[in-house]
């Protein structure tokens, strides 16, 4: 997915919320934004998460913070962990147990900040989680469900934090349907993502980082992953916008063993999918 010109205004003003996260003086939030124009100016065709990726790389360089954050990726998790109660009741309660686990997996990728047009606010996530859950999902289930059922491997591929204390749940059950489970979290500290590291205090399951990028960068990406990817046994189950604009690049070559998973939080993601932005999606490749 190439950028488009509903992506500028979106990519600036989550640079405009970092850097009033980040800096206290107005020339220094100046200076790392024009820094971030003077990429997008050379790089006008680029996929939207790569000038992302970019971005944060501008931030934590120029605020010398390697995990901006930090706070926020810790309290997404306790809010979510509160809520894994109220998640096993509604999987417990649903008569169709897949279409329940992509709900919980699509629903918990509200949990983003800064990105333009989509509200989240962690102190009210509660109260609008159960809401999520029952919401209109837009995609081809029967197709998501086949092949699950078809595969034994999976590679699942997470996003944000707090969203993964969901995502683990959801690996639970498929590891509980007898799937093998890797998940592909990020190197290193990127937006809100969950880490390696991070990840590695939260499961013993195996995990294959997926780069220090937004979405996933073949590129960037390390041997061990990219062997998963080509692994014609291998179902990828992939979370959130910045994967689905970086894989529909290369996801021919994932044909019929992809399954993207998301909230389409942006006009963007939403016309690439043809669906209303702020809907909950899964779709097949």
């Amino acid at each position: 997915m190439r950028i488009g010109s509903g992506c500028y205004s979106c990519i600036l003003d989550r640079a405009k919320f970092e850097a009033d996260l980040l800096f206290s003086d107005d020339a220094e939030k100046m200076e790392a934004m024009e820094e971030l124009l003077d990429f997008i100016v050379c790089h006008k065709r680029e996929v939207p998460s790569v000038v992302g990726t970019e971005r944060e790389r501008i931030m934590k360089r120029r605020s010398k913070n390697p995990d901006p954050y930090r706070e926020m990726k810790a309290e997404s998790n306790r809010v979510a962990t509160a809520l894994l109660p109220l998640t096993e009741r509604f999987y417990d309660l649903s008569e169709e147990k897949l279409e329940a686990l992509i709900r919980i997996a699509a629903a918990a990728n509200s949990m983003e900040w800064g990105v333009k047009g989509h509200d989240f606010d962690v102190d009210s996530f509660e109260e609008v989680f159960f809401d999520t859950l029952k919401e209109n999902l837009d995609g081809d289930l029967e197709e998501a469900r086949r092949r699950i059922d078809r595969f034994s491997r999976v590679l699942y591929l997470t996003d944000n934090a707090g969203e993964v204390v969901f995502d683990l749940f959801v690996i639970g059950k498929l590891e509980e349907m007898g799937k093998a489970v890797v998940i592909g979290p990020k190197t290193e500290p990127i937006l809100n993502d969950v880490t390696s590291d991070e990840l590695r205090s939260m499961t013993t399951l195996p995990l294959e980082p997926t780069g220090p990028v937004i979405g996933l960068s073949l590129e960037e990406a390390r041997p061990e992953l990219l062997d998963l990817l080509m692994d014609e046994g291998v179902l990828v189950i992939a979370k959130g916008m910045g994967n689905f604009e970086t894989m529909t690049e290369f996801d021919d070559m994932l044909a019929g063993r992809l399954i993207y998973v998301m909230r389409a939080k942006c006009d963007p993601v939403a016309d690439a999918l043809g669906v209303p932005r702020g809907s909950l999606v899964v779709r097949s490749v």
